[in-house]
């Protein structure tokens, strides 16, 4: 029998606090009152789950870590590293959530129905991770001073998201249904990301492999990029089927999902600048 363990916004605390202690697995080991005496990590102080939590605890049907279930109820954006190094299991937040959401996730799946703030899935390493709203910036990019953002897993966003989308991003995928700001999948390694909406600035700057795919075609394209042909229809048709299988069935990403693979999209190679052998798809020429 496994548990799911529900947390419900009561009081905000004032300060910034780090959720990282909160995962699904290893709350289902404690009893309520247990959870309710653990003290996080708020700056140079600590503040206690039971003060900012109301605690409930239910069975499911689960058998195994990988049913265990924790649901944070209400809006919590001063709560940091939501789901981070999270392994197993599911983690629902109904709400918004503050900074690093995901980070280094490995495995799981995180749900976030509000808002994510900066650094959503940075140096996400696995699972899955879905925010409903908008993210702020480096979402599936690295810290300052690291030289790999996400290396894999799957992060969808159903919102707009700010700069730096994806930077130094080695592998996985990224969706993001709305606008990405400057700088998306700069200097990205490897992995796909697809964006529906437009793109701010300077994106694909430093690209060195990799796929950016796009819905809409933007208003200028980076003249270290050149047209790249047409010889990968193989590679287009294994594409539209991973997309396929990770796309939502509803808007913004149905335009996404085909029985057959749409017509060739245009391509384009770069960034020359740093010898790269990325790639821009565009999939609304």
């Amino acid at each position: 029998m496994s548990h799911v363990t529900t947390l419900r916004v009561k009081t905000a605390p004032g300060v910034r606090v780090d959720a990282g202690a909160l995962l699904p697995v290893p709350l289902a080991t404690l009893s309520v009152a247990e959870i309710e005496r653990l003290a996080l990590p708020a700056g140079n102080a600590r503040c206690v789950v039971g003060d900012m939590f109301a605690v409930s605890r239910a069975a499911s049907a689960g058998a195994n870590d990988d049913d265990a279930t924790l649901v944070i109820d209400g809006d919590a954006p001063w709560l940091d590293h939501v789901g981070a190094h999270m392994t197993h299991g599911h983690l629902i937040v109904h709400g918004t959530t503050g900074e690093a959401s995901g980070f280094r996730m490995a495995g799981g799946t995180l749900q976030i129905d509000g808002d994510a703030g900066h650094f959503t899935a940075c140096e996400m390493r696995g699972g899955r991770l879905t925010v409903r709203g908008h993210s702020g910036d480096f979402a599936a990019g690295a810290r300052a001073g690291e030289m790999e953002g996400m290396t894999g897993g799957t992060l969808t966003i159903y919102g707009n998201t700010g700069a730096r989308l994806a930077d130094r991003m080695r592998r996985g995928l990224v969706l993001v249904g709305g606008d990405a700001g400057e700088f998306a999948a700069s200097r990205l390694v490897a992995g796909t990301v697809a964006v529906a909406g437009r793109l701010g600035a300077h994106y694909a700057y430093g690209m060195r492999r990799g796929t950016l795919l796009l819905a809409q075609r933007p208003e200028r394209l980076p003249p270290t990029f050149k047209e790249g042909g047409r010889g990968f229809d193989v590679f287009w048709t294994l594409l539209v089927r991973s997309l396929a299988s990770e796309a939502s069935e509803t808007a913004p990403f149905s335009q996404w999902r085909a029985t057959r693979p749409p017509a060739l999209p245009m391509r384009y190679t770069g960034d020359l600048a740093v010898d790269g052998r990325g790639e821009i798809l565009l999939v609304g020429h």
